[in-house]
């Protein structure tokens, strides 16, 4: 194998990687959008032949009145019903998050390791190339550590 066809192969790979690691971090974001979705968003659940029920948001509901001294925040399955709680059950909503940090962190670390490669790379190439613009110069004076 030649020294340039070596250098092609090894800017592939890097370049590889980097594409790797956006597309694991396109699915860790798709599936966080989906969570940003459930939580945020208000639903409706379809009854029999009835209609539907309208439920808030997981985040935004109505809790309850804050104007008396011994009144209570009430909680989600509370405040909007038990079929609304277990349409969006907070279980699942972390089972997707937890299914999302092994794609985030490999997405991450496959990106990150391919623009590094090729940015040492690119940087090796500009040194040989200053190095043989001037191939009688003095070497700087390197600075005390």
């Amino acid at each position: 194998m030649t020294p340039d066809a070596h250098e092609i192969t090894f800017r592939q790979r890097a370049d590889r990687n980097q594409t790797r690691g956006i597309f694991l971090l396109l699915v860790a974001g798709c599936i966080w959008l989906t969570l940003a979705y459930q939580l945020f968003a208000p639903f409706s659940i379809k009854r029999d032949a009835n209609g539907s029920i309208e439920c808030a948001s997981r985040v935004f509901y109505d809790d309850g009145d804050d104007s008396g001294r011994k009144s209570r925040k009430q909680t989600y399955e509370e405040a909007e019903g038990i079929r609304c709680a277990v349409d969006r059950d907070p279980a699942d909503m972390l089972g997707l998050l937890l299914l999302s940090l092994p794609f985030a962190a490999v997405g991450i670390f496959q990106y990150a390791s391919g623009a590094l490669t090729l940015a040492l790379r690119h940087h090796g190439d500009e040194v040989a190339h200053l190095k043989s613009e001037r191939p009688n110069a003095e070497p700087a004076e390197t600075p005390p550590v």
